[in-house]
């Protein structure tokens, strides 16, 4: 990253700032009302907060009113039950039924570190989940408790091109590493594609012109006008198509589903289903000279000389951690029309917006 060019959109001018806690109050009141537990309700707010506290927005609050539309239109089922279905003293299998995404799978990496803690390593996967937002923050949970996560997803239907075709061939999946450090731990956070639907939406709501490379057009030309974007383009070619072929491999090919290019157009119907592994170096015998090492490396990669245009070396997840611990105080800042469509999911769902919510909203 360089001093000059953020990583994400932003415009101090087009922002309004949330704080944290009165942002969870609206994403809960309007779960709650649509059917969910609010012990449920709870964990959707706090892995969609996560989100926006990392400036991941197109992976936060955001997306509430999609899955409100979802559950309205019954491809969420607010009170769905978890229930597992294989299980050994290493992995699992855990059918979602269809609920919210971010339940089933905060449960999927909890187990799976469970499981890590006791034998060394754990893996969980989840069927028949939704979308669960942004993957880093299911591997932090990982990380938070001094183990390697890792985390991956086959979501609803095919959006990415095929490496040498202009046509679909593998949904935008998530792949994501956390791995922790005496300070910020290192995240991975990333997807197949050269960008994800989310950030095109961010960039055409700053109104900014998108990147060339990252989007197809319906014609299969090339374009850079978010608004025109129909099809994604696979990170790295050729790496990028594969690494989505791997990640339905390990999630619904798995469990015997459907991978994306299979799927129906509705990004909800079919659903997702996801893949969480953690793993406990205290059982490699090592615990002490991993963190050691990695801090090390960490510290060494940070010590290199920045590049021109740089204005310093970082590892992945450390811009991230250092917006996360300053908006936890100062709020959260989102594009005002974000903070309009939040305003009226709340109150088109017959909820009073929360007490400190933006008044120019």
């Amino acid at each position: 990253m360089t001093a000059a060019t953020p990583d994400i959109p932003r415009d101090p001018e087009q922002e309004v700032s949330v704080p944290v806690a009165v942002l969870k109050k609206l994403i809960v009141t309007v779960l709650v009302r649509k059917g969910m537990f609010e012990v449920e309700a709870d964990i959707v707010a706090a892995r969609m907060t996560e989100a926006d506290l990392r400036g991941i927005h197109s992976h936060g609050s955001r997306t509430l009113g999609k899955y409100i539309k979802a559950i309205d239109a019954g491809d969420i089922d607010p009170r769905a039950m978890s229930i597992t279905t294989c299980e050994t003293l290493a992995m699992a299998v855990i059918e979602a039924s269809g609920g919210m995404g971010h339940v089933a799978a905060t449960r999927g990496m909890e187990l799976a570190i469970s499981k890590a803690r006791e034998v060394g390593t754990g893996t969980v996967v989840i069927k028949k989940g939704q979308h669960f937002g942004a993957a880093g923050v299911y591997t932090m949970l990982a990380a938070q408790e001094g183990m390697i996560g890792f985390a991956t997803t086959s979501t609803g239907t095919a959006t990415v091109a095929a490496y040498g075709s202009t046509q679909p061939g593998t949904a935008n999946n998530a792949l994501s590493w956390a791995i922790p450090t005496s300070g910020a731990p290192f995240v991975l956070d990333t997807a197949i594609a050269e960008s994800s639907w989310g950030k095109i939406e961010s960039m055409g709501m700053f109104g900014l012109p998108i990147s060339p490379g990252w989007a197809l057009d319906e014609t299969g030309n090339e374009t850079t006008d978010a608004g025109a974007a129909k099809t994604l383009l696979p990170m790295s070619g050729a790496r990028g198509s594969a690494l989505g072929f791997v990640a339905s491999a390990l999630t619904s090919a798995l469990i015997g589903r459907r991978n994306p290019i299979h799927k129906s157009p509705n990004p909800f119907g079919p659903g997702s289903d996801h893949f969480f592994q953690a793993i406990d170096p205290s059982h490699f015998g090592a615990q002490d000279r991993f963190l050691k090492e990695i801090d090390a490396t960490v510290a060494s990669i940070k010590e290199l000389a920045p590049a021109e245009g740089f204005d310093q070396v970082r590892v992945a997840g450390e811009l991230e951690w250092e917006r996360s611990t300053q908006w936890s105080t100062a709020g959260i800042p989102f594009h005002r029309d974000q903070v309009s469509t939040l305003a009226e999911v709340c109150t088109s769902n017959r909820c009073e917006l929360p007490e400190g919510w933006p008044s120019d909203s």
